[in-house]
C-alpha cells in the first residue's frame, strides 16, 4: 500500500500545480449507531457488527501522505459510489465541471460505482489506471479494458499529467 500511496501523494501534488484542477477527496464515514445503514445492504454488512467506519473513527480519515490540502475539498460517502447521497454532484455542477478524473479504491466497489454514476450524469470521465487498485488483479484489468473503456478514458496518471 506503501507505493500506491506515496505515487498518489506525488500525483495530486503535481495536479495542484495546475490553477484549473480542482481535487475533491471522498470518504466513507458513518453517523454513530448507523442509521444511514440499511440492514439489506450487502455491501456494507460487516460494518455495523465491527463498529467501524463511523465519522470519526481512524477507518475513515485520510492517510497521512494523501490527506487534504488547503484548497482541497472533502466529500463523505455512505454508499459505494461517491454520487449517491452526498453533495459530490452539486460541487462538480457548481464549479462548472464537465471532466471528472477517479482514482481510489476498489476498482470493482467505488471506482465502478463512481465512473458509471459520473458516465450517466454526463460528466466526461477520465480513470487512473495506476491510481485504481482492486484485491483481485485479474478483475481491475478486465474493468479498465472492457468495462470503464466504453464510458471513460483510462490512462495511466503520468499520461494525464502531461496533458494538464
Amino acid at each position: 500500500m506503501a507505493p500506491y500511496l506515496t505515487h498518489l501523494s506525488t500525483t495530486l501534488a503535481q495536479a495542484r500545480l495546475n490553477l484549473t484542477t480542482r481535487i475533491i477527496h471522498i470518504r466513507t464515514g458513518f453517523r454513530a449507531g448507523y442509521p444511514d445503514l440499511h440492514p439489506r445492504n450487502p455491501s456494507f454488512a460487516r460494518v455495523v457488527p465491527k463498529a467501524t467506519y463511523t465519522e470519526h473513527d481512524p477507518e475513515s480519515q485520510f492517510h497521512p501522505l494523501v490527506e487534504p490540502q488547503t484548497g482541497d475539498l472533502v466529500v463523505t460517502k455512505r454508499r459505494v459510489s461517491a454520487f449517491t447521497g452526498t453533495d459530490l454532484e452539486l460541487l462538480l455542477r457548481s464549479l462548472g465541471t464537465e471532466q471528472v478524473v477517479v482514482v481510489g479504491l476498489i476498482t470493482s466497489g467505488a471506482v465502478l460505482s463512481t465512473v458509471r454514476q459520473a458516465a450517466d450524469l454526463d460528466f466526461g470521465v477520465t480513470v487512473l489506471r495506476d491510481l485504481c487498485m482492486d484485491r483481485e488483479e485479474d478483475v481491475h484489468e478486465v474493468l479498465m479494458e472492457k468495462v470503464f473503456s466504453r464510458q471513460a478514458r483510462v490512462v495511466d496518471s503520468g499520461v494525464w499529467l502531461e496533458g494538464l
